[in-house]
């Protein structure tokens, strides 16, 4: 009995110590897609030509994002206080939390940075914040640098009349019928300084059900469990 007591508690710890990570699935439709060389004269256009972002406007796009409700407060920068409401930046530089991924059924393209690049990951949350007019925000961003290049990756999700949010912490559920926009854009920054930026309009948002992820603290939590039940093991011997 006091083997199944120890196993039920070391089982109930590893339980507990689940990371707050959501998922979300979209699919959204390009909206507009603007081409400029060398940080001067955009020009909005009807197809790309860039490598890495051959899209067209009209097309669609099926996506992933996720970020962990858990993610600590910015100790680097924060946004101006507002007049009124609140505006929070959340970033942890040491672990990449907080992915985007989108691929365009026409072109196949992949937006997702490439793997094994260094990811500068953000999340905002803004509560009936001046900037916005008094209006909600939440906005999660990619960014990284890789062989010359710069990627962006950018979820918007804006609510005018403030009702989405009554905190500027993290929410841990999103509905698309919570807002008044709801925006993904991309951009891509070539070593020669050809740039391009798309813009995508959001069609579906839905709650993807994903796996808990153990913090790290979990396995030494279930490893206490473990040691309990060998302790008892050896007492009765």
């Amino acid at each position: 009995m006091k083997k199944l007591v120890g196993l039920a508690c070391g089982l109930a710890l590893l339980g507990s110590a689940e990371a707050k990570v959501v998922s979300y699935d979209f699919t959204i439709t390009v909206d507009h897609i603007v081409e400029m060389d060398n940080n001067v004269n955009p020009v909005y256009v009807q197809s790309s030509t860039r490598p890495g972002a051959l899209v067209s406007v009209g097309e669609k796009m099926h996506g992933t994002f996720s970020f962990d409700t858990d993610t600590p407060k910015s100790v680097f920068y924060q946004p101006p206080a507002q007049a009124q409401g609140s505006w929070v930046l959340y970033s942890d530089p040491a672990n990449y939390k907080n992915p985007i991924d989108a691929a365009f059924l026409n072109s196949g393209l992949h937006t997702t940075v490439p793997a094994g690049v260094k990811v500068n990951s953000t999340v905002q949350v803004l509560d009936n914040a001046s900037v916005l007019n008094n209006g909600d925000g939440f906005w999660l961003s990619n960014s990284a640098s890789y062989k010359g290049e710069i990627f962006t990756n950018l979820i918007l999700l804006g609510d005018s009349t403030g009702a989405a949010f009554n905190s500027a912490a993290i929410p841990g559920q999103l509905n698309l019928s919570q807002f008044n926009y709801g925006s993904y854009g991309f951009s891509r920054m070539s070593a020669d300084n050809k740039w391009v930026e798309v813009d995508c309009d959001f069609t579906t948002l839905t709650l993807s059900p994903t796996a808990p992820v153990p913090e790290p603290s979990t396995y030494l939590m279930f490893g206490a469990g473990l040691m309990l039940l060998a302790w008892r093991r050896k007492s009765r011997g």
